[in-house]
């Protein structure tokens, strides 16, 4: 059984840098340290942390003191303030192509465009950039949801890092109906596109295709979408535990991606334990 790993698979930029500052403060041990919400969306990368001593906590009142990690998907103006208001130490691990949208948010809103992002409501990062224009934004996750809204004719159009690209061409697309004023920008993260062309690409090619990542991981879910657009026989996995040996019987050809917030290292695993059904 032949596997193939595509060649994006596991940590973008924002995550490594965000795994890093946190690394590097927990090794300074000077002050209690807590993670607004987890630092990435990988349950065993977050759970290493907490071993180490990064304490996960879901607001800034329940935080006692010492230093707060402010994590890689970002949050809104008003947590830096009740931070501050408590005399924290702020070690923000936002990344730089989402606090990018959440400028974007700002800027559109100053110059009278309503703001509209495409992405999924109950996501961190959209969180923090509605709450980077106090809430004054629409969110748009599918063309659906444009008949259900109040359109206005001078918009402004940003993206979830995450989001997948055919969907945010399908919803400005659509938008084109209802304003007659559009300014576009295109926040879909890099690697975030070259992940899904490459899983795009490699889930017409194989048998079966198996996706490691959170469960809670947006990113990875929608690699999920993309693989079983293509290859119905897709799986999402977030540990080597969970891949079952009839996935791969009679199976010549097997591909293997994984989200953002993936490590090496849990990829190498599973597919170690992919090569004892055949590979």
């Amino acid at each position: 059984m032949e596997i193939l790993l595509a060649r994006t698979a596991g940590f973008c930029f924002g995550v490594k840098r965000a795994l890093e500052m946190a690394h590097e403060a927990l090794a300074s041990q000077n002050t209690a340290i807590f993670s607004l919400g987890p630092l990435i969306h990988n349950p065993g990368v977050v759970q290493e942390l907490s071993i180490k001593g990064l304490k996960v906590v879901n607001c800034i009142e329940d935080i006692p003191g010492g230093r707060v990690v402010i994590r890689s998907h970002g949050v809104g103006p008003q947590i830096y303030q009740q931070a501050l208001s408590k005399n924290l130490e702020i070690i923000d691990a936002t990344c730089p192509f989402v606090k990018n949208v959440q400028q974007l948010a700002v800027l559109l809103h100053e110059q009278c465009y309503q703001v509209i992002i495409i992405g999924e409501r109950e996501h961190a990062e959209v969180k923090g950039v509605l709450e980077s224009v106090a809430g004054d934004a629409l969110v748009v996750n599918c063309v659906s949801d444009l008949n259900q809204q109040q359109i206005a004719p001078k918009v402004g159009v940003i993206s979830q890092t995450t989001q997948e690209f055919s969907n945010f061409q399908l919803i400005v697309s659509g938008l084109l109906e209802f304003s007659k004023e559009i300014r576009i920008f295109n926040t879909i993260c890099l690697a975030t596109s070259k992940r899904q062309q490459e899983v795009a690409e490699l889930s017409q090619e194989v048998e079966r295709m198996i996706i490691v990542g959170g469960k809670n991981s947006a990113n990875t879910s929608r690699l999920l979408e993309i693989s079983r657009s293509n290859c119905i026989h897709s799986y999402q996995v977030e540990t080597a535990a969970e891949l079952k040996s009839e996935w791969f019987i009679g199976v010549n050809k097997v591909g293997v991606s994984a989200g953002a917030s993936t490590p090496d290292q849990q990829i190498d695993i599973v597919l170690q334990e992919i090569k004892k059904y055949g590979g």
